[in-house]
């Protein structure tokens, strides 16, 4: 391999390593994480598929209006439009990104529907990353990096704010 040259077969396994370890958490948490807990299930699906809607629909800081199912709406409509881009479609321009946040509450129902919708956004986008689809330009590529940072960024907030990070015994 060339020092200049990045294998797309080595590329892709490590982005898809990096973006389940953002909703499901690490593969084998006992071998260690890049960014998560030596948890399993610690990834955002892990972390909020035992959650109940009342959970869901409270806000995570005092005087704050956004909820858990705030933040899994937003994720779901990220990845929706990261879906649209790998088949083709150019769904950003009419993206209304503050809309992605009106979810605040949630019933029982609703909350199994948004918590399947945002695991079949995120199954489908990992068919699309497996594929190659991602690399295709270098838009879909920066948008791909950014989509898994933006995960693990929302499970940061959403762990911290549900109380789930624990400082290490020392």
């Amino acid at each position: 391999m060339n020092d200049d040259t990045i294998q797309k077969a080595m590329l892709t396994k490590a982005a898809l390593t990096l973006y389940d370890e953002a909703y499901l958490g690490p593969a084998d948490p006992k071998a260690g994480t890049w960014f998560t807990d030596n948890e399993p299930k610690c990834g955002f699906l892990g972390s909020i598929e035992a959650l109940s809607a009342a959970e869901a629909s409270k806000p995570l800081h005092q005087g704050e209006p956004l909820s858990l199912a705030s933040h899994v709406d937003h994720l779901r409509f990220a990845l929706d439009l990261a879906n649209r881009s790998t088949r083709g479609e150019d769904p950003y321009a009419s993206a209304r990104w503050a809309r992605s946040w009106d979810t605040r509450t949630v019933d029982a129902a609703e909350w199994k529907t948004l918590v399947a919708a945002l695991r079949k956004e995120y199954e489908d986008f990992r068919i699309a990353l497996a594929a190659g689809l991602a690399w295709k330009a270098e838009d879909s590529m920066t948008g791909t990096l950014g989509l898994i940072a933006h995960g693990a960024w929302h499970l940061g907030a959403i762990r911290q704010a549900l109380g789930l990070v624990k400082a290490p015994k020392p």
